[in-house]
């Protein structure tokens, strides 16, 4: 993995200028705005391919520091060697809640992944904006994971996850680096691919059923429909793995048929992995279910 020097520097600053800066905030809005969440994602693709250790991923982790910042949300550690971005939102109860979305981008030429990941972290963003200061159940972890991505052609199995496997080992050996204690966490929930603009959210194999049910149940009592949560879905590697081995309950809020074509479909790891291929409305149909199920969560 490339180390970067500046790196430090480079996460005192914004992410990105002009419109797409946010007025700070310290109070939650009670709300998800999708289009805000929408203007995160796009901030994230005009970055351009922003794989682990590269210059553009520091960029992206000062964007997700910036952004953090203005929604008040304090408490940010960025761990290493992989560059998780961890912000703890202190909570009533004991325990803690692990939401996550990994940052990094396949390291393809020309592939700015608008869905695979730049999706994930825009709903990550718009949640710290939009949940209480003080949650009535356990603290909440928003921690946007490095390094998700294998490298080169590896498989993921021996390759992929390395930063939620970092987390995940410094919460085993006691809570480092801004990670709780592994026996605190009660949930894992991960957002990934979930801007597609035909979104559908099948619950994933290895997901627990009751966490999934808390989201599908929270978009029925919103829309009427538990769409875009139903049915289910094969197994998938992705960065809740390493907390399912720790015996954590997980789940993997994921659509993994992304464009024509059988699973995972034919934008994924491409370079039409764009902003023509994800819509507002996807992640307002996501992360709006999500203020409710998360403070259900114990």
């Amino acid at each position: 993995m490339r180390r970067l020097a500046p790196l430090l520097a480079l996460m005192l600053l914004a992410g990105c200028g002009g419109s797409d800066q946010e007025k700070p905030s310290s109070k939650p809005d009670d709300r998800f705005d999708a289009q805000r969440a929408f203007r995160d994602l796009r901030a994230q693709v005009r970055i351009g391919p922003r794989p682990s250790g590269s210059a553009a991923s520091a960029r992206e982790t000062s964007l997700i520091v910036d952004r953090l910042g203005q929604a008040g949300v304090g408490g940010v550690h960025i761990q290493r060697p992989y560059h998780n971005v961890v912000a703890r939102i202190p909570g009533r109860e004991p325990g803690a809640v692990v939401v996550g979305a990994h940052h990094d981008t396949k390291d393809i030429p020309g592939f700015v992944g608008a869905n695979d990941g730049a999706s994930g972290v825009a709903v990550l963003l718009e949640l710290a904006r939009g949940l209480p200061r003080r949650p009535l159940g356990p603290s909440i972890y928003l921690v946007f994971f490095d390094a998700e991505e294998p490298r080169d052609d590896r498989p993921f199995d021996l390759d992929g996850a390395r930063g939620s496997g970092q987390f995940v080992s410094y919460a085993r050996s006691g809570g480092r680096q801004g990670s709780p204690p592994l026996r605190r966490i009660r949930a894992m929930v991960l957002f990934d691919l979930v801007g597609d603009c035909e979104l559908a959210i099948p619950r994933e194999a290895n997901s627990d059923p009751g966490l999934y049910r808390l989201f599908a149940d929270a978009a029925e009592r919103q829309t009427g429909s538990p769409e875009p949560f139903a049915g289910t879905a094969p197994p998938v590697l992705d960065d809740h793995g390493p907390f399912l081995e720790a015996g954590v309950r997980s789940v993997d809020l994921i659509d993994f048929t992304y464009g024509p074509g059988p699973s995972p479909g034919a934008y994924w790891h491409t370079r039409q992995d764009d902003l023509r291929h994800v819509c507002a409305r996807s992640l307002d149909a996501v992360g709006g279910p999500a203020l409710a199920a998360l403070a259900a969560i114990r």
